[in-house]
């Protein structure tokens, strides 16, 4: 399915973010940016659902790297 890619929800809400950020500066109205604040935590939350339910995990656990990005043991 379409919004099970991790990818692409991270993607969309980021975006959706991104335009809610800017939108004050741009000339958005503001009862579209008070609609875009409330719907933002369904967003938010679908997004980490499906981070939580479609990623992938890391393989490595806590006490063996603290940081997935970095090694700061090496």
């Amino acid at each position: 399915m379409f919004m099970r890619k991790v990818s692409v929800v991270v993607t969309i809400v980021s975006l959706f973010v991104l335009f809610y950020q800017l939108s004050p500066f741009i000339g958005v109205s503001d009862d579209a940016i008070l609609f875009m604040f409330s719907i933002s935590p369904v967003f938010v939350v679908y997004m980490a659902y499906v981070i939580l339910k479609y990623g992938k995990p890391s393989g490595k656990t806590f006490d063996e790297q603290f940081y997935e990005d970095y090694d700061v043991r090496s």
